[in-house]
């Protein structure tokens, strides 16, 4: 058994490893107005003329993620929290990450990971996804009173980093302090 545990960490060592000395595969940026979402919950964001081209990069984003949703409007965090509570109160709310129990001031609204294909999850972020007890962020629906104006980061890994996600996750929350999202 002992063997075992050595060559299944060795195993877990060597993707790190290379990650630390040559980045991510792959990383891209997007911004999002969010006063400009429109309802997308019966047509198909993906195929929309102002999303085509984002989705069609991130579709190109196959493997492990790890994304981040950074604030670049003049919002506060406490204006962000009560519109969220707000709308969590609402009688049709979508689910919607955990607000931190210490709140602070924080430009980073969200840090997340996916196993695979982040477009999938970017849609459950925007809040055009159909499951409501699918967790997102649900931009669409509490936003836009705001101005909120954000910068979405997607770095892309190699497939072997896919169980490893959560550990990188969870560094990088503890670097950005995040609005939302727990984090161990």
């Amino acid at each position: 058994m002992e063997e075992i545990i050595k060559e299944i960490s060795g195993n877990a060592v060597i993707p790190l490893l290379n990650v630390s000395k040559n980045g991510p595969k792959r990383m891209e940026v997007f911004h999002i107005n969010c006063c400009e979402l429109e309802d997308y919950n019966d047509i198909d964001i993906r195929d929309s003329e102002k999303y085509r081209s984002m989705f069609t990069e991130l579709k190109e984003m196959t493997g492990p993620c790890l994304y981040y949703f950074e604030i670049t409007s003049d919002n506060l965090t406490s204006e962000i929290i009560s519109k969220i509570k707000d709308y969590s109160s609402t009688e049709n709310s979508k689910s919607i990450p955990a607000i931190k129990s210490k709140i602070q001031e924080s430009k980073i609204l969200y840090v997340g990971k996916v196993k695979r294909h982040f477009w999938g999850r970017l849609i459950q972020h925007l809040g055009y996804y159909k499951v409501d007890r699918t967790q997102g962020l649900q931009l669409f629906h509490w936003s836009k009173e705001l101005n909120l104006n954000m910068k979405l980061t997607v770095l892309e890994f190699e497939p072997e980093m896919i169980n490893l996600m959560e550990v990188l996750e969870n560094e990088l929350a503890k670097q950005l302090k995040p609005i939302l999202g727990k984090h161990k």
